[in-house]
């Protein structure tokens, strides 16, 4: 597990703005950097070009370590030995100069030119927006401020997940615990059930805890594809993670593939059922879905050929995780493609233990199917793979402080 230790910086309209200044926001910058510093993380700023403040008559860095005070900053025109922009060789340079790992590194920058260093070296790239919007890849953020609040809820966190599967070919992931009636997590519990519903409460935070999480994780370096797990009705998708899902995939040239898994009929709801006295299990969600043989690679493009296969390995995200129906069904279709699959939730219902499937006979993922039995191989203990304990705690401090976030004093 890795959290922030550095972040490289970009120029050109994200410290100074070609052009005339703005000195409001350049105040703001500079509350940015002094955050940084408090928090101890490194700072390099890299440039290819030379650039100048007081009509020419002396360097930025000066003037610049005049407020700040020491910091790295690398220029490819004073120092030919740097790799220039936007070469992953330059991303490279940085992490063996500062002794960083990759995932413990993000990138702020806000030219076309930044966001190819970013995606060639593998980084998590902050897009600022405050002087100029000149890319669409990216997290955007529109102040200092909001990027501050991002590394301050996300990226500094101690204990990323709280339950952890790894058996053979089982991999699974949850943040915390999900229970409406426990007072400890109640708070971020019913936030998170209010967002992953209905698009309400704060689905902002979740979908940076996700991410963050794969990210400093390491996660993100293992996978081909990213996919969400749809809603219960036919036809559905998930449309609060579709956009955050996709820039979080840009970043690292992992296809986001937002209609992989498809919902032909509408499958019972888990709540309808439990207050029915209906008892569900995986049939409910096996018989309901099928797979995308040709699903979008981009907005406006769809694969020609189906996409997965043998060597790829395929992330599925869901909300919330009560006994793992709807993962499962998910890895069971994948894995009829040949492909290995990651599940994580943003939630784990507590005290319910994950039934996993036994393979299945070959069967066609594309097209619906029939399935009158399943086997269940496995039962995953929710009390055993409970890894961390101390991640619903600080899932609990960083939802406060999100939610109401200042410039520390």
């Amino acid at each position: 597990m890795s959290k922030l230790k550095g972040v490289i910086l970009s120029i050109e309209d994200v410290l100074v703005r070609q052009g005339e200044g703005e000195p409001k926001t350049f105040r703001q910058v500079t509350k940015l950097i002094r955050y940084l510093q408090s928090r101890k993380i490194e700072l390099v700023i890299m440039t290819n070009r030379q650039w100048t403040v007081d009509n020419g008559t002396r360097s930025l860095v000066d003037a610049l370590k005049e407020v700040w005070g020491e910091f790295t900053y690398l220029c490819r025109a004073t120092d030919s030995s740097i790799p220039a922009k936007p070469r992953a060789e330059a991303v490279e340079y940085v992490l063996n100069r500062m002794s960083w790992s990759r995932n413990e590194v993000l990138y702020i920058g806000a030219s076309e030119s930044d966001m190819q260093t970013a995606v060639n070296g593998n980084l998590l790239f902050l897009r600022a927006t405050w002087y100029a919007n000149k890319t669409d890849y990216g997290f955007e953020f529109d102040s200092p401020r909001d990027i501050a609040r991002f590394i301050d809820t996300f990226c500094l966190r101690e204990h990323l997940w709280c339950h952890e599967v790894k058996d053979e070919n089982f991999e699974y992931y949850a943040l915390a615990p999900f229970s409406t009636m426990k007072p400890e997590y109640t708070l971020y519990s019913q936030d998170a059930r209010d967002a992953a519903k209905h698009g309400l409460g704060h689905p902002d935070f979740w979908v940076g805890a996700i991410v963050s999480s794969l990210y400093f994780s390491g996660i993100y370096q293992r996978i081909n594809y990213i996919t969400v797990y749809p809603g219960h009705k036919a036809g559905s998708g998930n449309s609060v993670m579709n956009d955050a899902m996709a820039i979080f995939g840009k970043c690292f040239r992992k296809n986001y593939l937002p209609d992989l898994i498809l919902r032909h009929t509408t499958a019972q709801k888990s709540q309808t059922a439990r207050i029915n006295g209906i008892a569900l299990d995986h049939l409910n969600q096996l018989n309901t879905i099928s797979l995308n043989r040709a699903p979008q690679r981009t907005a406006t493009a769809r694969y020609k050929n189906p996409p997965l296969g043998k060597g790829k390995t395929v992330l599925v995200i869901d909300d919330i995780c009560t006994k793992g129906y709807s993962l499962e069904a998910a890895r069971t279709f994948i894995e009829q493609t040949g492909s290995d699959v990651i599940l994580v939730s943003w939630l784990k219902t507590i005290n319910t233990d994950i039934v996993q499937l036994a393979p299945f006979n070959k069967f066609d993922p594309y097209k619906k199917n029939e399935f009158r039995s399943h086997v269940a191989a496995k039962v995953h203990s929710y009390r055993e793979n409970l890894v961390d304990h101390m991640a619903p705690g600080e899932l609990v401090e960083i939802f406060k402080n999100y939610k109401d976030w200042q410039w520390p004093s």
